[in-house]
């Protein structure tokens, strides 16, 4: 896999998306907003290390991200930039060649900012495509149109205005928002991005990685479209969605029953944030939901940049603590399938338009999810088709997320086309995760892969 011609191939895939090379800059507290400058672009990094591991190894370790070296993945979930400009690189790329010399690791991050999965599988497809080409002809030029749309002003002329006030749908969904996210709000990206970086890196936060096979989803599913006795429609979404809620709040309800809280940290923690539970009858599951196919007579499939929407889901707490069986299942799956079907025009207008009107709704999650602990967030990418973006040396073996160490955090990718089934990433203390491995439900339907 040459470089050279990866480098080539990434460059010429800006000129398609060129937002990868825009400045994000603050226009007013919590309104962002990204400035492509043709005569001052902000290039994404693109960087070579040299693993003294053999890939071998690796690929015995199940490609287990934390075993690149460092800098492999110098994005974290916070995007930083400089303390004097904000300058924030939007997309960072780096190659991991490993000892042996018998396989390479591309590490591609994106500013969520920028792009959601969509947008995301987009682009590395046409990045592959331009690459294949080089490939056959390091000489050629002619590389083809891409239809990529990616000014949000694309989606705001579609969305509609809700016919009833959006604040009340927004406040249900919305965490409330307190002065530490106001002042979030206030300052610039960069130095933001910054203070976030620094507080999850003091954090004892682990990542573990399950696999689900095709044969155990599709056992799960017709169990629980059987015992719903409907003809309503159930995905494997839905399904998978329903069995880590219930598999990670019993794991947490068992992590906060044997946490005491002691020391200065803890007190810190509790003065600032409040408690780490907020004995809440109710436990969240907020889900990323594609809204390019969900506004009525709006063409989105062009669209590249962020459509991504975060659905809620309501579970009581009391449910998810009885045995899990595929009777709860059924409840919890059809509680997502619940909130599928309301996410409608009506809406996706409400809760963008309520949200715009809050200056801090972005990071009140990122600063006071801490303290609910019956909260889970899943983004599910398994249905993207990320194993067939050939750079022309052939299609990946393993996708997976980065070292992204962001907590209460679940996100789904496919594995081969070659093995099917789901990875399932879970980022979370190192006891909950520890908790979720001696699940009997989860151990049942998953295989611990690292």
């Amino acid at each position: 896999m040459s470089t050279e011609l990866l480098k080539r191939s990434f460059y010429r895939a800006i000129e398609d998306f060129p937002i990868f090379a825009g400045r994000l800059r603050q226009v007013q507290p919590g309104k962002l907003e990204i400035v492509v400058d043709s005569n001052n672009l902000n290039l994404p990094t693109f960087t070579e290390i040299q693993s003294d591991l053999d890939f071998d190894k690796y690929e015995a370790a199940n490609f287990n991200p934390a075993l690149l070296p460092d800098g492999a993945m110098k994005q974290t979930a916070f995007f930083t930039g400089g303390f004097q400009n904000g300058d924030i690189k939007l997309a960072d790329i780096c190659i991991v060649r490993f000892k042996d010399g018998k396989g390479v690791v591309l590490s591609v991050t994106a500013a969520h900012a920028v792009v959601d999965g969509y947008g995301f599988n987009t682009f590395m497809h046409r990045w592959a495509e331009i690459s294949r080409k080089l490939v056959a002809d390091s000489t050629a030029i002619d590389f083809g149109v891409s239809n990529a749309v990616y000014s949000r002003s694309f989606v705001q002329k579609v969305v509609p205005t809700p016919q009833e006030p959006p604040m009340s749908m927004v406040q249900k969904m919305i965490i409330p928002g307190g002065y530490l996210s106001r002042f979030a709000a206030w300052l610039s990206p960069g130095i933001r991005g910054k203070i976030f970086e620094c507080i999850h890196a003091s954090t004892d936060i682990s990542i573990s990685c399950f696999y689900v096979s095709c044969e155990t989803i599709d056992r799960l599913c017709k169990s629980v479209k059987d015992i719903s006795a409907t003809d309503q429609h159930i995905s494997d979404n839905d399904v998978l969605t329903a069995a880590i809620t219930i598999a990670y709040a019993q794991s947490v309800i068992k992590h906060e029953s044997e946490r005491t809280n002691s020391g200065l940290a803890s007190w810190l923690k509790s003065a600032l944030f409040g408690s780490s539970s907020n004995n809440s009858k109710t436990f969240v599951t907020m889900e990323a939901a594609n809204i390019r196919r969900r506004i009525p007579n709006a063409n989105l499939e062009n669209y590249c940049g962020n459509a991504a929407l975060n659905m809620v889901v309501y579970n009581p707490v009391e449910l998810l603590q009885m045995p899990a069986s595929l009777e709860v299942l059924t409840q919890v799956a059809l509680s997502v399938r619940k909130s599928t079907n309301e996410l409608t025009g009506e809406y996706i207008a409400q809760v963008i338009h309520g949200a715009d009107a809050l200056s801090d709704a972005v990071f009140r999650p990122l600063i006071y999810n801490a303290r609910v602990a019956e909260m889970l967030m899943v983004t599910n990418l398994s249905r993207f088709t990320l194993y067939t973006a050939d750079f022309g040396w052939g299609a990946a073996q393993y996708v997976s997320q980065t070292n992204t160490k962001f907590p209460k955090f679940a996100m789904l990718f496919p594995a081969h086309p070659s093995k099917g089934g789901v990875y399932v990433h879970l980022v979370d203390s190192a006891s909950i995760l520890q908790h979720m491995q001696n699940n009997n439900f989860w151990t049942e339907i998953s295989e611990f892969v690292y």
